[in-house]
């Protein structure tokens, strides 16, 4: 929301904002009542959701955390923390961009220094499954595009 009253503040430059960039504003105040219920349930769950999460990727993953440092869980239970504050916040301003410059690029820098992508992968693909099953389906797809463009980021 925060990038798309910008885009239009830039766009008007002093004239009139276009009837079709109203519509899309009038589009996203129509879904903030979903998007404030999915943020509060997120809020509610989250440390179920980053518990499950966690559980299944030790479960799922036993050959690939042999090799891992033994800090690698606590390490990800937090940034799991982070994420899906940060991505509860971009659902609930209907801002991908905002994700991504206040929290995906900085991220995802300290991901290839430590060379996390192959835990990423797993850890960012399970908790887009443990969302769609503690939420419900019209919850969870407001979620998911966030996550997956999550996974994309801090995969590479």
């Amino acid at each position: 929301m925060i990038t798309l009253l910008e885009t239009l503040l830039e766009r008007s430059d002093g004239a009139y904002i276009e009837p079709q960039d109203l519509d899309q504003v009038d589009q996203t105040l129509q879904s903030w009542g979903d998007r404030r219920i999915t943020y509060q349930l997120i809020q509610e769950k989250e440390e179920k959701i980053v518990d499950e999460t966690l559980r299944r990727f030790q479960t799922e993953n036993e050959v690939l955390l042999r090799s891992a440092p033994e800090t690698v869980l606590k390490k990800c239970k937090g940034d799991l923390i982070s994420v899906l504050r940060n991505c509860a916040t971009a659902m609930l301003l209907q801002d991908e961009e905002l994700l991504k410059d206040r929290f995906l690029y900085w991220m995802q820098n300290i991901m290839r220094a430590l060379k996390n992508q192959k835990y990423n992968n797993e850890v960012y693909r399970i908790i887009q499954e443990v969302i769609q099953e503690e939420l419900s389906a019209p919850y969870a797809q407001l979620m998911l595009p966030y996550l997956q463009v999550t996974h994309q980021y801090l995969s590479e």
